[in-house]
């Protein structure tokens, strides 16, 4: 899934007034608009308050999202968001953020040019397709970023057709991530027996847990378990794991040049080992499996028997030697009869000969032309006839996408990275980047089904601008699997919630998605200045994966990924501190311990729904509980010194305070931590001395 990613610029989750009112403009009401509202209204939070406005051409005829004039405030502006006075009566001057996410493009990016100079200040998120065009202009406006919307939802409908549980991935610099749900196995070392709140590793991370007792999916997106939580055989878990290290390497010049070499040799070599029977069978058949090259053998072998000829005349005749004579029919075949009888002197060859002569050299020329002349047109037939050479359609556990447009073109091409065979029909070949290693049909849709192998199909992922259609693909997949006792994917595009919601009530095992819905978490999500670098579904929600660089009056700074991870409710899967480097050790960057403290300019990574982005907007801060530490004096007393930081480090009530407490031991203290924190500070303090932690509130 890969949409324009901005650069890294500060996060704006800043501290401030929590009466100050934060000013938006939308420009453009279509489906993807309309959802821009509605989750850009779902930030405000206590008494922090947002003030939107919309402009568009003309008012829509429906509202896709319920309610929605009630989100705005104010009124609904009529006119071209490209003129100025329109901007002006928006009240552009005082905007955050301005989304520009009409349909057309050209207006987008004019758009923002004119509000750059009415607000030098205000960020520019933009609806646009053209990936350099929006580095460029990200160069020029500095605080930008472009999406295209039918990318950003590309990996969740790919993912859910691949049917092999992978949700969402997402890459980090050079490290490639995903997003993984699976039913636990007996003896699965990774979790089967196992404490869910333990499972912070090396190279993966849990981030959901359902029981399989559980009668509903959760409704929070991470950390549904208490410290206590064991995982057995038959659960659900999601999980984040590291995939690979994206990074390149270069061929050696060796390799470079050894490789041409290589593809020489290997049928030379084959050719040498073989008799000449073989040899000669092997040509035969390769003669014979295509009639151009019998024709082509055919003319080759007339200019052999020609030149043959001419040479065995001319030293008859002539007199010559045979290189002469050879080398002379040589430019006869070559229609160089001129150059052999040329001139009007007389010459000393016979009439007859001269006459035979000619016939040699009209009937090669005419056996080269014809030669010559398939050849061309082979040449063309495959140049013009390349892009409609394809594989032939899969026989089963393939996946049938079903519209070739942007959307369509980009859940075919994630599919095949994960060496998925994939069909796809559509109905309009018009903007559609073709691709060899893909069988597309081109016709009606509901008539192509036919070749498709629909029945035995992994899945359908049904994705044209026709959510009625879509509809209708999936009931057909259905039938066609039932009667022969199959089960098949089904996922679905739609462009409404209802629709939607109606579409899970009559397909219960299919996955729906409103692919503008899901874009606009992320369009929502970079209005408040986040990089959203990827989404994916997790629980029934939008998961964004979110980029932060810490500025001074942060909301994150000074925070430990404790209280970033369970206060704001998100998951931290990249760290690196300011002006540090990469380096090969990835446990120093990737799924960063809990009680390391944030400063500014360090980046971060976290997976967040939007309200997790909500809360770390508004510096929303779960509290944490009370908790009574009663230690008693170890035996050892050279521990005191390392139980003092493990203290402090943990709970993070200060190095002078935690070492104070263990030089006055047996004692109490009481400190604020999260349950996990707690869990922690636990499993370091009693490997060294007698205590008991207990919950006070």
């Amino acid at each position: 899934m890969t949409p324009t990613h901005p650069t890294r610029s500060q996060s704006s989750a800043t501290v401030s007034d929590t009466n100050d009112i934060d000013h938006f403009l939308v420009c453009g009401l279509g489906n993807l608009g309309q959802y821009c509202i509605l989750n850009l209204r779902r930030f405000a939070l206590g008494d922090a308050q947002i003030h939107i406005t919309a402009i568009d051409r003309q008012h829509p005829s429906e509202w896709e999202v319920q309610d929605l004039p009630a989100l705005l405030s104010g009124h609904l502006i009529l006119g071209d968001c490209r003129d100025e006075a329109v901007l002006l009566q928006a009240g552009i001057q005082r905007c955050r953020t301005i989304l520009l996410v009409t349909s057309n493009e050209s207006v987008n990016v004019e758009t923002a040019i004119v509000a750059r100079r009415l607000n030098p200040e205000i960020r520019i998120v933009m609806r646009s397709s053209r990936r350099n065009l929006n580095q460029l202009l990200k160069q020029q406006f500095q605080d930008f970023v472009a999406f295209e919307p039918t990318e950003l939802p590309a990996s969740s409908f790919a993912l859910a057709g691949l049917q092999q549980g992978i949700l969402g991935w997402f890459t980090i610099d050079d490290y490639r991530f995903q997003v993984v749900e699976q039913t636990v196995q007996p003896k699965d070392y990774r979790f089967d027996a196992g404490l869910a709140i333990s499972l912070h590793k090396r190279t993966y991370r849990l981030l959901s847990y359902n029981p399989a007792n559980a009668a509903q999916i959760p409704t929070r997106a991470f950390y549904q378990w208490t410290s206590s939580t064991s995982i057995t055989a038959g659960d659900t878990v999601a999980y984040v794991e590291l995939v690979e290290s994206s990074t390149p390497t270069a061929p050696s010049k060796t390799t470079v040049l050894e490789q041409p070499l290589q593809r020489l040799g290997k049928p030379l070599r084959t050719v040498l080992r073989r008799n000449w029977r073989d040899n000669l069978q092997t040509l035969a058949g390769w003669l014979q499996a295509q009639r151009s090259r019998q024709v082509i053998a055919i003319g080759v072998g007339i200019a052999l028997l020609l030149w043959t000829l001419g040479a065995v005349l001319l030293q008859q005749t002539l007199g010559l030697s045979w290189q002469q004579a050879t080398s002379t029919a040589f430019i006869l075949i070559l229609g160089g009869y001129g150059d052999v009888f040329g001139g009007l002197e007389a010459d000393p060859a016979p009439g007859w000969v001269q006459f035979i002569c000619g016939l040699i050299s009209l009937a090669s020329i005419a056996s080269v032309l014809g030669v010559l002349g398939l050849i061309t047109d082979n040449l063309l037939s495959s140049r013009f006839e390349f892009l409609h050479r394809r594989p032939p359609i899969p026989k089963q556990n393939h996946v049938v996408v079903v519209g070739f447009g942007r959307l369509g073109q980009r859940v075919a091409a994630i599919l095949r990275e994960f060496k998925q065979p994939v069909v796809a029909i559509t109905e309009r070949i018009e903007n559609i980047q073709r691709s060899a290693s893909i069988p597309l049909l081109v016709g009606d849709t509901i008539t192509e089904l036919a070749r498709v192998n629909l029945a035995m199909a992994k899945s359908v992922v049904v994705v044209t601008d026709d959510q009625m259609l879509n509809l209708e693909v999936a009931l057909m997949a259905q039938n066609q699997a039932q009667q022969v006792e199959r089960s098949i994917g089904l996922i679905i595009r739609t462009y409404d919630q209802r629709f939607r919601n109606n579409v899970l009530n009559l397909l219960p095992d299919s996955k729906a998605f409103a692919s503008n819905e899901l874009a606009a978490e992320a369009f929502a999500g970079a209005a408040f200045g986040e990089n959203i670098l990827g989404l994916f579904r997790l629980n029934q929600q939008t998961i964004l994966v979110t980029e932060y660089l810490i500025s001074a009056n942060d909301t994150l700074i000074g925070k430990s990924l404790f209280q970033v991870a369970y206060g704001y409710g998100v998951v931290p899967v990249f760290h690196q501190r300011a002006n540090q480097t990469l380096g090969e050790d990835v446990a120093e960057y990737l799924f960063p311990p809990d009680e390391r403290q944030l400063y500014e300019g360090d980046r971060l990574v976290v997976l967040a729904s939007l309200n997790g982005l909500r809360r770390i907007e508004h510096g929303d801060l779960a509290p944490p509980s009370r908790w009574r530490l009663t230690a008693q004096k170890p035996l050892n007393p050279s521990f005191l010194h390392y139980c003092g930081n493990d203290l402090a480090r943990i709970s993070g009530c200060g190095l002078n305070t935690a070492r104070a407490f263990m030089e006055n031991l047996p004692g109490s203290i009481d400190l604020l931590l999260y349950d996990y924190q707690a869990h922690k500070l636990q499993q370091e303090l009693s490997r060294r001395l007698p205590m008991t932690l207990t919950p006070l509130s």
